[in-house]
């Protein structure tokens, strides 16, 4: 099957590559046709357009197979991985190639400036004249109108939020397909039944998180300089124009994409992606009425086009979260006769692990090591551990502090004289008795960074949970706690990451 995959994979990236070396490509900006380097990197382009496209074609193909045919998820999932790195590095170098192609431009561009006089072309023409076809490009911001009305200063701003158009738009695709990896992960890593192999699946995912955390933030950062520079480019051409009805109603549609954006913010899986989109949506728009504005019909045509391919592209992802699986193994306490442990059924050492936490009634210590389970009254599961020289043995295994409560009352009716509830946090054991005594058992308390308020959505999350446990605000942080038991910190955070996975979550235990 693999085979046929990449065999499939060759002849549709070589068909792709094929037909885009054959296909004619144009200058986009007028001047540059001579420009041989310039014209063989457009070519290069859109060949890596087509390999791009190819493999993606292929990926949705192994993708629909997986759903059709789960049992071969194993060998579907690696084509799958190998497609998405060969995308990767597809990607890498077409963005690459995209910096050089949009830096010869603006060279251009910048080079061919001449503010000190008006321009022989235009001259004479009034302002919003439709320029004649042989000045127009497809690209707004090229056309001469702009050159000529705005600060020297200015345009090359705005001739740099464009060139950077290019690096927004792939961080916020890199950053979508990764979402895509990561719903795949998800599938597996739901299903998988064994600790080792879940446990590199689960790093995975972590470093698609960060990566993708990553991302955002450049994606933040990247648009808001484009989003800012090209909407003040734009508002003081129409206000040269004297158009105050476009320049009100382009103000009305930005706010209006504002209070959208207020109105979805932590709904989805990342604020970035969806400011993202909203806010380009509304810029094309914009964009498209005031290259109609200015007569411009290339450029308005061109921009239509895009405004239609963007209202089906969606980046309102639903929030995705993989809760880390612990594989620990929980057991109550049952009671069999004969007992279960005897001199050819050894009590088996007990199991720690380092991640997660799981509570065990201690029933007794002793100086030296026994089989013998008829001391323990039938009890099962057991298991010892080594303490100072003595061995420990306990019963069960609990997830919560309630649960183990319960069953060392349960123990009591069974006659154990003292029965004690011992947790294990991440690997660490403590005697709950033993804390108590000393005044310091352990406390939790669940920290939430980036929010500027804890909405009520959140807190009724966290307090389903937590019941009525304290939310409070230290510095940049939010606080849920104390809480007694571990597990509930727990819940805590996997319930806030599920509200919203770009939330910075910690618990902390709180020593006093």
């Amino acid at each position: 099957m693999m085979r046929k995959g990449f065999f499939l994979l060759a002849v549709l990236v070589a068909a792709g590559a094929a037909e885009a070396s054959a296909q004619e490509v144009t200058a986009r900006i007028a001047g540059l046709e001579g420009n041989a380097e310039y014209m063989e990197m457009l070519r290069e382009e859109a060949s890596l357009q087509a390999r791009e496209d190819s493999v993606t074609m292929v990926v949705n193909r192994v993708r629909r197979q997986l759903r059709d045919d789960p049992a071969q998820r194993a060998v579907y999932s690696a084509e799958i991985l190998r497609c998405e790195e060969q995308l990767f590095s597809i990607r890498t170098e077409r963005g690459r190639l995209t910096d050089r192609i949009n830096t010869v431009e603006q060279d251009w561009v910048l080079a061919n400036l001449d503010l000190s006089s008006p321009s022989t072309t235009t001259a004479g023409r009034a302002a919003g004249a439709p320029l004649p076809d042989s000045l127009q490009t497809a690209d707004l911001v090229h056309n001469a109108y702009f050159r000529e009305q705005l600060p020297q200063a200015d345009y090359r701003a705005l001739l740099s939020a464009q060139r950077r158009e290019r690096t927004a738009f792939d961080l916020a695709a890199a950053c979508a397909a990764n979402y895509e990896a990561i719903e795949e992960l998800k599938i597996s890593y739901d299903t998988i039944t064994a600790e080792t192999p879940a446990a590199v699946l689960y790093e995975r995912y972590r470093t698609l998180q960060s990566l993708n955390r990553s991302l955002c933030d450049s994606l933040q950062r990247v648009w808001g300089a484009v989003y800012d520079n090209k909407n003040y480019a734009y508002a003081y051409v129409l206000d040269r124009l004297g158009r105050d009805d476009l320049l009100a109603k382009t103000e009305e549609q930005l706010a209006g994409v504002r209070q959208q954006m207020a109105s979805e913010r932590g709904r989805y899986y990342a604020d970035e992606l969806t400011d993202y989109l909203l806010q380009k949506r509304a810029l094309v728009d914009v964009e498209t009425e005031l290259a109609g504005a200015l007569g411009l019909t290339a450029a308005r045509d061109s921009l239509a086009r895009a405004a239609a391919g963007l209202r089906i592209v969606d980046y309102r992802l639903p929030k995705l979260f993989i809760e880390e699986r612990m594989f620990l193994e929980y057991e109550p306490i049952g009671f069999v006769t004969p007992a279960k442990y005897n001199a050819s059924h050894h009590i088996p050492e007990v199991k720690v692990y380092e991640r997660g936490t799981i509570y065990r009634i201690l029933l007794g210590t002793y100086t030296n090591r026994t089989n013998g389970g008829y001391l323990f009254k039938g009890a099962y599961p057991l298991g010892y551990e080594k303490v100072e020289g003595k061995y420990a043995y306990y019963a069960g295994g609990y997830r919560t502090l309630d649960e183990a409560r319960a069953a060392q009352e349960q123990m009591k009716k069974k006659g154990f004289r003292r029965p004690e509830i011992v947790v294990w946090n991440d690997g660490e054991r403590t005697n709950l008795a033993d804390a108590a005594e000393q005044g310091n058992a352990p406390m939790f308390r669940v920290e939430i960074g980036g929010l500027d308020g804890f909405p009520e959505e959140l807190r009724a999350a966290v307090q389903a949970v937590a019941g009525e446990s304290e939310i409070s605000r230290a510095g940049r942080h939010f606080i849920v706690g104390p809480l007694a038991d571990k597990a509930v910190a727990d819940k805590v955070a996997e319930a806030v990451m599920q509200q919203n996975a770009s939330l910075e979550v910690k618990i902390a235990e709180i020593v006093e």
